[in-house]
């Protein structure tokens, strides 16, 4: 255990075999922060092979408030992020990914917004992409109405994946993006670390869920802004180079969590229903795009209904 003090803000970065994009978001967080807030950053490495260990140790023994937890394997974003918690010594705790850096020292005005609302559970932040532009940042819960009338409207992840009209906007939402979630500790507490049965995705949903079922608000502050480069904390080595392999992987757990989020607070109907509409859904798209003889979009839509019924069969237990 770190001695205790008088913290205020404790980040928990999960790494895994992305040397390069940690120790970039490592040196914004030194170059924005430092001085101006009583913080730690937590590094908890999932057994990467990348030389990531030896990076983060050198990182660490500069720097007394960045401390690195060794896992010695894969142990999912899930459990690496409540062992980073669990160390954790501040009044908040900002679940950070990887594959972020800040700006500017805008975070702060989230810190001190959550600071005075008691009654919010947490905040997201205006994610930005790497050329500025505003980014997807927050989501409505994926249940069945939101589903129906993404598919009926032809607006698929539109309403479950939301990018802000605008940067100034402080608003409730269902949930935050999880590339940045800060919250109230001892609202966290209250509420339950994240669950672990969740290997990957869907972690944040379901723990913005069970806040809001005790009672709590989520709220996205908009002023404060991170870039966040999409995807690239479980797609790649830093490098920007992309496996179709490891893509199919990581889609395949997507809608495993996606089921076991459903079947942990929906009612079995809704389950089969969503299941149903998602089914018909990519069919459909298959057998038009392969009509109008766009061929290759019709083979990605395909690919999308293999990896979709693979995870949602192996995601049926929890």
């Amino acid at each position: 255990m770190y001695p205790e003090q008088c913290m205020l803000l404790s980040i928990i970065i999960v790494n895994y075999n992305t040397k390069k994009l940690t120790t970039d978001c490592l040196e914004s967080i030194y170059k924005h922060l430092d001085k101006a807030i009583s913080f730690e950053v937590i590094v908890v490495d999932n057994g990467s092979q990348d030389g990531s260990q030896e990076a983060l140790r050198s990182f660490a023994a500069a720097r007394a408030q960045v401390h690195l937890i060794e896992a010695g394997a894969n142990l999912g974003f899930a459990k690496a992020n409540n062992i980073g918690i669990k160390k954790a010594l501040g009044k908040q705790v900002l679940l950070l990914n990887s594959d972020t850096y800040l700006v500017d020292d805008s975070i702060l005005q989230a810190v001190r917004y959550l600071d005075a609302q008691p009654k919010v559970f947490g905040c997201g932040c205006t994610l930005l992409n790497a050329d500025g532009s505003l980014g997807i940042s927050y989501g409505k819960f994926p249940e069945l109405g939101v589903v129906f009338l993404e598919i009926m409207t032809w607006r698929s992840l539109q309403l479950r994946a939301v990018v802000p009209r605008r940067r100034s906007a402080v608003n409730e939402i269902d949930f935050p993006c999880g590339a940045f979630f800060l919250i109230r500790r001892e609202l966290l507490d209250e509420v339950g670390l994240l669950d672990e049965r969740f290997f990957m995705y869907y972690e944040e949903t379901d723990l913005a869920k069970r806040a809001k079922k005790a009672g709590y608000r989520i709220v996205h502050f908009g002023p404060a802004g991170v870039v966040h480069l999409r995807g690239r904390s479980g797609l790649d080595d830093g490098t920007g180079l992309l496996q179709n392999d490891k893509a199919g992987a990581l889609n395949v757990l997507f809608y495993q969590s996606w089921r076991r989020y459903l079947e942990k607070h929906c009612r079995a109907d809704s389950v089969a229903l969503v299941e149903l509409l998602l089914s018909l859904f990519f069919q459909a798209n298959c057998l038009i795009f392969r009509l109008v003889r766009r061929e290759r979009a019709g083979a990605c839509y395909a690919k999308e209904l293999q990896t979709f019924r693979e995870g949602w069969r192996t995601g049926a237990a929890l």
